[in-house]
């Protein structure tokens, strides 16, 4: 279950995650890469992996219409 610290930061990363792409709303594809460095740099002590920041951004990223890079590296 989900603590109410962790639903804070969800909801703080995925109003990030937006933020990201209407700032890129001019470029045709989205780097999930590139998403997920941004979001590091913004929530240093986030404690979502990067395959779930990826995640979310892909998702919003195609619910907005962008093509997505599923350039990430894989671990």
């Amino acid at each position: 279950m989900l603590t109410v610290t962790q639903r804070t930061i969800s909801s703080d990363v995925r109003q990030a995650i937006v933020r990201y792409l209407l700032d890129n709303v001019d470029n045709p594809c989205i780097s999930i890469a590139e998403g997920v460095q941004i979001m590091r740099e913004m929530f240093p002590l986030c404690e979502l992996t990067d395959w779930q920041l990826g995640d979310l951004i892909a998702r919003a990223a195609i619910d907005a219409g962008f093509a997505v890079d599923f350039d990430a590296e894989v671990p």
